[in-house]
């Protein structure tokens, strides 16, 4: 990319952020502290890249790609926490249980991380690397996240996109109307969390239960505490609270469900007839 600049100047870019007042302000709000900048390369079908390129530059001028879904993408990308250049996921991993009966014999990406973040006995350089650790997790969530966003793309059919016809339909009429050319639709299915589909359900589900149950008679907000003793009771050395988000999740997650079953099964409120929770982070 530095390359690129110094071969082709450009000119000063003003750029306008519009914000649409219909959208929820606490998920689409622009930056107002942050100095960067984030561009995105959109392809040919108006959908930006779907993987990454990795560019391996060893002795000499010439450079080797290699895919992110290579297992020695995260000791190279993190040399520090795989000081051993230990092997992460790759497609072809298998369990190693023996005895085990169920049909998927192979390791998904998301468990090989569930096990890489699980906790053992003895110091781990993953646990204690700071802010390093925040970036692998967050690094892990995305690539998680775009396998599963790559594997609705390659199977639309069996997602049955033919019940949306009329929506395609609508789009490319409107399109032809203003001059301007769609972009290819990908359907996300309502299961698929975080997106408008989703939450549309889940009001709709909610909508209903009012309409049977009535208005709610309580409104609880419980929210996760850094300083709880079952979190700092679990730190190691310097560790910080904030250096821990898997511990501060879990921890989170167990009160929250200790909760639900004082409020629901044994009744610290009265009777529960129907009941609605949303987690936000």
């Amino acid at each position: 990319m530095y390359r690129l600049v110094q071969e082709h100047p450009t000119t000063s870019v003003k750029m306008v952020f519009l914000e649409d007042k219909n959208l929820d302000m606490r998920r689409y709000n622009a930056p107002t502290l942050c100095t960067e900048v984030a561009a995105i390369f959109v392809g040919d079908n108006g959908e930006p890249p779907a993987n990454r390129d990795i560019c391996v530059y060893p002795v000499g001028d010439t450079f080797q790609s290699i895919s992110p879904l290579n297992q020695c993408c995260n000791p190279m990308t993190y040399p520090l926490l795989f000081p051993r250049g230990e092997c992460s996921w790759n497609t072809g991993m298998e369990h190693v249980e023996e005895g085990r009966t169920a049909k998927r014999t192979r390791i998904t990406q998301l468990q090989c991380y569930a096990y890489r973040l699980s906790q053992r006995n003895g110091f781990s350089i993953l646990h204690n690397s700071g802010k390093f650790f925040q970036q692998y997790i967050v690094d892990a969530y995305v690539k998680t996240e775009g396998l599963r966003l790559h594997f609705l793309r390659q199977n639309q059919e069996d997602l049955r996109i033919e019940l949306y016809r009329g929506l395609l339909d609508a789009l490319q009429c409107r399109a032809h109307n203003e001059n301007i050319r769609t972009g290819k639709l990908i359907m996300l299915p309502s299961s698929f969390q975080g997106n408008p589909r989703h939450m549309e359900q889940n009001y709709q589900d909610s909508m209903a239960m009012v309409r049977k149950f009535g208005k709610p008679g309580l409104f609880l907000t419980f929210t996760c505490n850094p300083s709880w003793s079952e979190i700092l009771n679990s730190m190691e050395g310097v560790q910080r609270p904030e250096d821990r988000p898997d511990i501060i999740v879990r921890v989170f997650n167990m009160k929250l469900k200790e909760l639900l079953e004082d409020i629901c099964k044994h009744g610290i409120f009265g009777t529960v007839f129907a009941y609605i929770y949303v987690i936000e982070f």
